[in-house]
């Protein structure tokens, strides 16, 4: 575990000329501590790749961060794929 605040590790998950496993690395890292938050602004940031939105939204598939992932949901904000994987996962929590 790396000794970056949650806020670093959203700012490199975000980064889009950062290294692809580093930006990975960050989003375990809130997932690790439980940063639902964080990951749900990731999941929500349009100017980031979908692969990472992606990996943002399978690691907020917890039960630490069920109502964060429920909000979501219920705000039919995201774009319609992860909108529909955000519905399976927290039917699977």
């Amino acid at each position: 575990m790396s000794s970056r605040t949650p806020t670093e590790c959203v700012e490199l998950a975000a980064n889009a000329s950062a290294d692809q496993d580093d930006r990975m690395d960050a989003i375990h890292e809130l997932k690790l501590a439980n940063e639902c938050d964080e990951l749900a602004r990731l999941v929500s940031n349009e100017d980031i790749d979908d692969q990472f939105r992606q990996q943002a939204l399978r690691s907020l598939g917890t039960a630490q961060c069920d109502s964060m992932l429920r909000k979501l949901v219920e705000d039919g904000s995201l774009q319609q794929s992860l909108q529909e994987e955000a519905r399976n996962l927290l039917s699977e929590i």
